[in-house]
């Protein structure tokens, strides 16, 4: 547990785009004694490590072997060396090609199992099309996703959710029983057995509102009021956000000079966050113990966006507001708040620029308070030229 919160730490505060660096290899013969990070353009591990493994690149390449557990984020993954414990796995176009000794996660775009890797645990698999056909999966099988192939031994239950396709090769088998989500049934080559029954359950995407507790009334309902509600929501948002800038007028000045300066930086370090939250949030949460870790990350979480959208509204309202009428929080706060309402009425661009802006101020949230000299240094320049400004 101690070791993946290090590695929290490392993604979401020390860790610089890969591009910053290269190639990076442990070379073949080579034995770590301790657990091991490494971020890079592309990763390759030829030498043994007798710990954890914490990986993030571009390319990840794997070849030896690994006496702990593996965490690797990525665009493409290969596994080809053993992992003696737990692999848990986030990236674009993944490959196993090993023995793992516990547990295996997998969350890809495409997913391959090949037939020489062997999975004492279980196996849990989201992708959008994967390819299972690994010699044995020792205690069940759960996948979510659009298409999948599933030609391995699993000796215990399988849920499959597979949105558009779903094919049992001729070595699949079975052990308990195999409980399908989906748009049609699934199909069973010759040779693909199943020990227990087939429970399956048909998908209906026409179907806009659920069946139960008289839904479809309440939501028309909401329909009706939406208006008003959503007048309520901004007064009631306006006001807890000028609590906040009452509560912290410094911090909200720090953020939007960051933005300003280093909007590059502050984008960059806003889509990091945003994706690796989710990531490690699943990661402690499969760990068990992890629950309440992963609990208060997703309340962290909901606390930074939000406080990013009050952010945001801030900077937009100063943006415009300074210049003319000079330093007038409150005011700035209310017209950036105003703007960004507009902007949601606008169907899909205007949310997409919402987005932007708020992953904007959830990276200078970072920049601010990693480097608040620097920060600083450009917020009492900024008022001295508006102070010049004034004065001419």
């Amino acid at each position: 547990m101690k070791r993946l919160l290090v590695f929290i730490i490392f993604l979401l505060f020390f860790l610089t785009p890969a591009v910053v660096h290269g190639y990076e290899l442990l070379p073949a013969g080579q034995v770590i004694n301790s657990d091991y990070f490494q971020s890079g353009q592309a990763v390759q591990i030829d030498g043994d490590i007798n710990g954890d493994v914490f990986l993030t690149g571009g390319i990840i390449v794997v070849n030896g072997k690994i006496n702990g557990d593996l965490f690797a984020l990525g665009g493409k993954i290969n596994i080809n060396g053993a992992v003696e414990n737990n692999v848990r796995v986030a990236g674009g176009d993944v490959t196993l090609n090993s023995p793992v000794g516990r547990n295996v996660l997998l969350v890809c775009g495409s997913c391959n199992v090949t037939g020489q890797a062997t999975v004492a645990g279980s196996l849990l698999v989201t992708a959008g099309n994967a390819q299972i056909s690994a010699g044995k999966i020792g205690r069940g099988f759960r996948f979510f996703g659009q298409r999948l192939f599933l030609n391995s031994a699993i000796n215990n239950e399988a849920f499959v959710v597979a949105d558009r396709e779903f094919l049992l090769g001729p070595q699949a088998s079975i052990s308990s029983v195999l409980k399908y989500t989906g748009n049609a049934a699934a199909v069973l080559e010759p040779g693909a057995t199943i020990a227990g029954n087939i429970v399956f359950q048909k998908t209906n995407p026409k179907e806009n509102f659920p069946r139960f507790f008289g839904a479809r009334t309440i939501l028309e309902s909401y329909q009706k009021i939406k208006p008003l509600t959503e007048f309520l929501g901004f007064a009631v948002s306006a006001l807890i956000g000028f609590i906040f800038l009452g509560l912290f007028p410094k911090g909200f000045e720090k953020v939007a000079n960051a933005i300003e300066n280093k909007p590059v930086a502050s984008l960059g370090w806003g889509v990091i966050i945003a994706l690796m939250l989710p990531v490690v949030t699943v990661l402690f949460a499969l760990t068990i113990v992890g629950i309440p870790v992963s609990l208060v990350l997703i309340l962290l979480g909901y606390l930074a966006w939000i406080a990013s959208q009050y952010l945001t509204a801030f900077f937009l309202g100063r943006k415009i507001m300074l210049q003319r009428f000079g330093e007038r929080r409150g005011w700035a706060l209310f017209l950036g708040l105003f703007l960004i309402y507009l902007l949601g009425l606008i169907p899909v661009l205007g949310n997409l620029i919402k987005l932007l802006l708020v992953l904007l101020s959830l990276g200078a949230l970072v920049l601010a308070y990693k480097q608040p000299v620097i920060i600083e240094s450009n917020l009492i320049s900024g008022r001295r030229k508006s102070f010049a400004r004034g004065r001419g």
